[in-house]
């Protein structure tokens, strides 16, 4: 267990990825309970993409959550890593999978994928972070 106190910016991205991965175990289970529904409404990619995808997401956000709130060393490089491919999965998926909906809050998303990106980077670059996932593998 690490010793050092956790940073207040490392509780709210630690926070903001539970978050996430909530929504992404919301989806999952939506598309289960939906399954016929989704079916002939959302025909491709199906009810089997939007139920694996928020599984995928689920299961890493957990896995990159526990890392940030217990402060191990891998969760500084592996939450960058996932914060990068989350938020590329995301636009992939808003611009081929949904492209038949029009969607006018676009500049809404990429703000918000901006300043999460941001608020992720400037959170595991701080000095105090990068002292808390250092005790860790320091104590290790």
């Amino acid at each position: 267990m690490n010793k050092a106190k956790r940073p207040f910016s490392v509780t709210l991205l630690a926070l903001g990825v539970l978050s996430v991965t909530v929504l992404n175990a919301v989806r999952s289970g939506s598309a289960i309970l939906n399954w016929d529904l989704l079916s002939s409404f959302v025909p491709s990619p199906g009810p089997f993409y939007i139920f694996l995808t928020g599984l995928i997401w689920t299961l890493v956000g957990l896995l990159i959550y526990v890392g940030l709130w217990l402060g191990h060393p891998w969760a500084r490089r592996w939450t960058a890593l996932i914060t990068i491919m989350y938020f590329t999965y995301y636009w992939f998926d808003r611009l081929v999978f949904q492209n038949a909906v029009p969607r006018t809050n676009w500049s809404f998303a990429l703000m918000v994928t901006l300043l999460w990106l941001i608020f992720t980077a400037s959170t595991l670059l701080l000095p105090a972070s990068r002292k808390f996932f250092a005790k860790r593998e320091i104590n290790e």
